[in-house]
């Protein structure tokens, strides 16, 4: 369990650290062009729906959200190499699991697209987890 746990926090990590990309690349001005099944949605992927409804989706508050893409994903990769005691301490797991839960439960928000789905769930699923069902037990994971 604790090898699974560790795959998820680590994938879920990398993943969102790769959303960063859009924000410091060529493709933050439009973003990813939507599939044609997908032309219902106003955004295309990687274009925030709420910056631009604001008129912010200019360089700094871009190269914000990808500095805030990159710390959730790093704090989660950090919360699954904790899991496994392995260059982040064992003890800072869980802080480290609701900070990058938390940061990216908050870009997925406002990055809000219906292929984001399954990460907006996952950071969901983590802090439901640790903060309200006290799960998984230290007994378990440290």
């Amino acid at each position: 369990m604790k090898f699974l746990i560790a795959a998820l926090l680590i994938l879920h990590g990398l993943i969102t650290a790769a959303q960063s990309s859009g924000s410091f690349g060529s493709t933050a001005s439009g973003g990813i062009q939507n599939p044609t099944w997908m032309s219902w949605w106003p955004t295309n992927l990687g274009r925030s729906w709420l910056l631009s409804w604001l008129g912010l989706e200019k360089a700094p508050f871009t190269w914000i959200s990808g500095v805030l893409w990159l710390a959730g994903g790093i704090a989660l990769a950090a919360a699954g190499l904790g899991v496994l005691g392995f260059i982040v301490p064992t003890d800072w797991w869980r802080t480290l699991a609701i900070a990058g839960a938390a940061i990216s439960l908050f870009m997925l928000v406002v990055y809000l697209h219906p292929l984001m789905i399954l990460g907006t769930g996952l950071s969901i699923a983590i802090l439901v987890a640790l903060l309200w069902v006290h799960w998984p037990p230290t007994s378990l994971v440290p």
